[in-house]
């Protein structure tokens, strides 16, 4: 019986779809403008001394109509893990958005897409630290 595919498995599945191709159909039939990998799994790359983690968490922006349960049923059947979660870029508030970007990109429709979305992610999270820093505010007053 093989070994239960895990996040870091589903994630190597991903990468080696992406430099094949594979990723390249799945992303562009189902509209997909960028695609990648975030949270516990990429970190665990860059520092194997972390715990494994639990689930693999995907950002998903649409060129066009999100195609979410689509694009997920692929993804399940490409990497063989039903331990998916996918945060969509284009409805996430500033802090989700910039945490989506900060991982390993996987397809971009067009060369540049996962650099341009990562950068004005980015840069809404930085102008909208005040707002956040007023709101926690108004919770500390009585």
């Amino acid at each position: 019986m093989p070994d239960p595919v895990n996040p870091l498995t589903a994630l190597e599945r991903l990468r080696a779809a992406a430099a094949s191709g594979e990723l390249d159909a799945i992303c562009e039939r189902r509209g997909v403008r960028v695609l990648g990998a975030f949270g516990s799994a990429p970190r665990r790359l860059r520092h194997p001394e972390d715990p494994l983690p639990r689930d693999l968490d995907l950002s998903v922006s649409f060129a066009g109509p999100a195609r979410v349960l689509e694009l997920i049923d692929d993804l399940v059947q490409l990497t063989g893990y039903d331990g998916l979660d996918l945060l969509v870029l284009d409805d996430a508030e500033p802090l989700a958005k910039a945490e989506g970007y900060v991982g390993i990109g996987l397809y971009e429709r067009e060369a540049g897409d996962w650099a341009i979305g990562q950068m004005a992610a980015l840069a809404e999270r930085r102008d909208t630290a005040h707002l956040r820093r007023l709101d926690l505010d108004a919770l500390r007053s009585p």
